[in-house]
């Protein structure tokens, strides 16, 4: 983390008010420009300069009749943000991480009073809760560690195709309507799960499959069939789904919709498991299943690595089964499977938000 932005403290059409708790953590970073009160539209200016870092802690604070000011990641989507968000009861756990996955925030901080005391919990849009407590410097500490893990992995864009969908002469028979039929069936199961509601703004996970027959047309390979981003599951039909390739080790697109952030990660799990033909991916754990090691956040390619870890740790190293179930540590389950009727009836129960992580090697 070479340089931070943090803007904090209110910020009105009167001067605003500077904030103690934004100095307090100020301190605890080195090469970190703080802006903490002032005029509103000042805000405008200062969010443009969050190009130029590599990590925004956006705490502004604006009343509530006033537009908000918050679009870091439309200015900078490389920046890791974290966010804030004071809170005396009006909002449940689960209401804060809709608003932190609205964000696209990477860390969350929810400043509470307890009593006489200031407490502050730090998580992140996953539900992972990495620090519960009144310490400053504490607080600090642990979110700086995890910005710095979250500064290592690696994420890899989708590139548009110049490839056209028409020419892709696809049959009805590409899509498996008993596959569509499943994930229909599973959405509203992971959103009461997770959310304990069938409100869920953003839908948490994608699913996908590859058609082995490939295309006559296309000659880099058998294509991939990921679900676009944020679309309802509970509706999901062909239309939804992006037919996605590797190309040179880059992941391609085809069609004007985008594919799911997780497209890199099941492309290359596909390369990985040669009889799966099926996959669906939650932010909810599988009952009984084994678990990955680190917490890594979505569209991470280093899940991979944790998917091929824990297949030589808990199938002996068995890359040609017919089915897989795995939870992933800290962030949700996947089910693989060759045919649509291995993937029904598995049990899907709902992950304990906030989530503490346990074991070491996470941060």
């Amino acid at each position: 983390m070479n340089s931070i932005l943090l803007v904090g403290g209110t910020w009105d059409f009167q001067g605003g008010k500077k904030s103690r708790v934004v100095e307090k953590f100020a301190r605890e970073f080195s090469y970190v420009t703080v802006y903490n009160g002032g005029y509103y539209f000042d805000l405008h200016r200062i969010i443009e300069t969050s190009i130029y870092f590599d990590v925004v802690l956006w705490w502004a604070n604006v009343p509530n009749d006033m537009p908000k000011v918050r679009n870091v990641k439309e200015i900078n989507y490389k920046a890791l943000l974290v966010t804030s968000k004071r809170n005396n009861g009006e909002y449940t756990f689960e209401e804060l991480l809709q608003r932190s996955l609205e964000a696209k925030a990477n860390l969350t901080i929810e400043f509470s009073e307890k009593g006489k005391v200031f407490n502050m919990r730090l998580f992140d849009p996953l539900g992972n809760l990495w620090y519960d407590g009144a310490s400053i410097i504490s607080c600090a500490e642990k979110m700086q560690k995890r910005l710095e893990f979250l500064s290592t992995i690696t994420r890899e864009p989708t590139i548009s195709s110049d490839i056209k969908l028409e020419d892709l002469n696809l049959s009805d028979d590409t899509f498996n309507e008993d596959f569509l039929g499943i994930v229909r069936n599973y959405a509203n199961v992971f959103a009461e799960a997770i959310f304990q509601t069938k409100d869920v703004k953003r839908f948490l996970g994608n699913a996908s499959f590859r058609c082995p027959k490939g295309f006559p047309s296309f000659r880099q390979g058998d294509l991939i069939f990921v679900s676009r981003r944020n679309v309802n599951k509970e509706f999901i039909s062909a239309q939804d789904f992006v037919p996605v390739y590797m190309k040179d080790g880059k992941i391609y697109y085809i069609g004007e919709n985008k594919p799911s952030v997780d497209t890199p990660i099941q492309v290359r799990l596909y390369k990985m498991f040669p009889n799966i033909n099926f996959m669906i991916h939650s932010h909810c754990y599988i009952k009984n299943a084994l678990f990955t090691d680190r917490i890594v956040p979505c569209g991470a390619i280093e899940e991979v690595d944790e998917i091929e870890r824990a297949v030589k740790k808990f199938y002996n190293g068995n890359f040609e089964r017919v089915a897989y179930v795995l939870n992933l540590r800290g962030h949700g389950s996947i089910m693989m499977s060759k045919d649509p009727e291995l993937l029904k009836d598995i049990n899907i129960v709902g992950r304990q938000l906030p989530e503490i992580p346990k074991q070491k090697n996470n941060r």
